[in-house]
């Protein structure tokens, strides 16, 4: 059974705010690779760092949604550490399904 993830992800485009679009597409496609689907996107925008990592003054958050089986959550992290534009990337596990849209409440 697919649990239901919150995937933040921090984004190494410095200068490069248009590549944003196709470093998401990059990451959605490992998570279908993994078996997962993706439920949502929230694009966070650039935020400067307290203090400087690595000579990285400022990253491009994005927030992920997606559901995968939570054996492959480990290969999945794996996988996205080959992108060179990622940064950081934190896994949180919903304690919850989604509710279909439109469901009564």
């Amino acid at each position: 059974m697919k649990a239901i993830y919150d995937g933040l992800y921090i984004l190494n485009v410095q200068g490069e705010d248009e590549n944003v679009k196709q470093a998401i597409e990059q990451l959605e496609s490992a998570i279908r690779t993994e078996g997962g689907e993706t439920h949502g996107c929230q694009k966070m925008d650039r935020r400067r760092f307290e203090r400087v990592a690595r000579r990285i003054e400022s990253g491009y958050y994005v927030n992920l949604i997606f559901s995968l089986e939570p054996r492959r959550i480990s290969a999945l992290a794996q996988a996205q550490k080959a992108h060179s534009f990622l940064f950081r990337q934190f896994y949180l596990r919903k304690s919850h399904a989604l509710e279909p849209v439109g469901s009564p409440a």
